[in-house]
């Protein structure tokens, strides 16, 4: 087994989308690639899962019905700054990325992002706060 396997294997992620079939969907990718992925469907949901359990990574879409994701992003960091957050939304202005990626997000992605991106973002230690596509 390789080390990029073997860094899969051991990574749960959260992946946060209002649309249910995108989030589950990529949960399920996530899912074949050998990632713990688990959808939520809504910022709250999102936030209480992150209080109640350990997750190595969020994927995070910005629109939401209940918080918007910027606001998602800032709660997360300020409690768990370590944590890894990918940003995956298909409203988000370029403003919005430079906000997310100066309050720690590690990438911001336009939908649809190819799975292979955010599998190397999610498994790369070495990504910084840098990269949006």
């Amino acid at each position: 087994m390789s080390n990029l396997s073997k860094n899969i294997n051991q990574m749960k992620i959260l992946v946060v989308d209002d649309e249910n079939k995108i989030a589950d969907v990529l949960a399920e990718r996530l899912g074949l690639r050998g990632f713990d992925a688990t959808p939520v469907y809504d910022g709250i949901s999102a936030l209480t899962r992150l209080q109640d359990e350990t997750f190595d990574g969020v994927v995070l879409d910005l629109r939401l019905p209940d918080i918007h994701g910027i606001e998602i992003l800032r709660l997360i960091k300020e409690r768990s700054p370590g944590l890894k957050i990918v940003i995956l939304s298909g409203h988000g202005t370029e403003q919005d990325f430079k906000a997310c990626l100066k309050l720690g997000a590690v990438a911001c992605f336009r939908k649809p992002a190819k799975i292979s991106k955010l599998v190397e973002v999610l498994t790369d230690p070495k990504m910084k706060k840098n990269e949006s596509i």
